[in-house]
């Protein structure tokens, strides 16, 4: 009997150990299950890009969205004033890890995650903006090598947090390198392969339409300035009926001038072909009058 209830004795002990191994192989079990569920339920974008203003060239950062659905993009903030900060970010998608930041916030779709130590030693965190504000753009208008931007906002506190992504054939995965800013305002980079533009930018020079349409612009302007000045000071001198155009009779003989002018060059190619060298040498030897070369010419002929 002694040795019987020392035997329950020791069963009751062993039963806490073992209840709490079991509770906590649940609770892991559990937590992997959610993770997996949302890994497959987290909120996600588009993720390709092809800009307006520089056509030929666009990105697809859908299979890095792939490479990165199932873990996080996660890296340490620089050593600052907030204790232990460090990002979670998913590529088109919310983080897996956003589960405790939804039920903190109001924002059912974060972009990204700022979690930091708190002062009573637990963890907090924040969403740095809402996928559904998300915003494509060119790191540098024109050059395609910079990379590509998204952009969010939205964030908790106003939060807003700027995404880089960055062409890196030497990283097959993705690699969040760095995260900067504060005053509630981030940029975070990424670099991988994945993250390389398709084509080449091949927008038009416009430089040269705008000098144009300007040069244009000024010549049509400067000649309704000239004709509605000149009437207007015809007018007051009392100039009558069409002599009121400015410079009425000079603008009758250009193109008699224009036609004697085309006349003339015409004449003169015509010459220069049949006489070649010997005109060209003679005419530059000079003489009293433009038909002295031609003469002296015929002559060497």
């Amino acid at each position: 009997p002694a040795e019987a209830r020392q035997g329950k004795r020791i069963r009751r002990e062993a039963q806490p150990a073992h209840w709490f191994a079991t509770v906590s192989c649940v609770y892991m079990l559990l937590r992997a299950l959610a993770l997996v569920v949302g890994a497959s339920a987290s909120a996600e974008i588009n993720c390709t890009f092809a800009p307006n203003e520089c056509p030929g060239v666009s990105w697809d950062l859908t299979p890095l969205q792939q490479l990165t659905h199932s873990a996080d993009l996660e890296v340490a903030a620089a050593a600052g004033e907030v204790p232990d900060e460090h990002f979670w970010l998913g590529v088109c998608r919310s983080p897996i890890e956003a589960g405790q930041c939804e039920t903190l916030s109001n924002i059912s779709d974060p972009a990204g995650l700022q979690v930091w130590r708190s002062e009573a030693g637990g963890e907090e965190c924040a969403p740095l903006g809402s996928l559904s504000t998300a915003a494509w753009s060119m790191a540098s208008p024109g050059n395609e090598a910079e990379g590509v931007l998204l952009s969010f906002s939205g964030g908790a506190a106003g939060r807003s947090m700027v995404v880089r992504f960055v062409c890196d054939k030497s990283i097959p995965k993705a690699v969040l390198t760095e995260a900067t800013g504060g005053s509630l305002k981030y940029n975070l980079t990424v670099r991988a392969a994945a993250a390389c533009p398709v084509g080449r930018c091949t927008a038009p020079q416009r430089d040269g339409g705008s000098g144009a349409a300007t040069f244009f612009g000024v010549l049509l302007g400067g000649a309704a300035l000239y004709l509605v000045g000149g009437m207007a000071y015809n007018v007051r001198s009392g100039v009558e009926g069409i002599d009121r155009i400015p410079h009425w009779h000079f603008w009758q003989r250009v193109p008699q001038l224009a036609a004697d002018g085309a006349s003339d060059a015409y004449r003169g190619a015509l010459q220069l072909a049949r006489f070649g060298r010997n005109y060209a040498r003679a005419w530059s030897g000079g003489g009293s009058s433009r038909h002295e070369p031609l003469r002296a010419a015929e002559a060497t002929e």
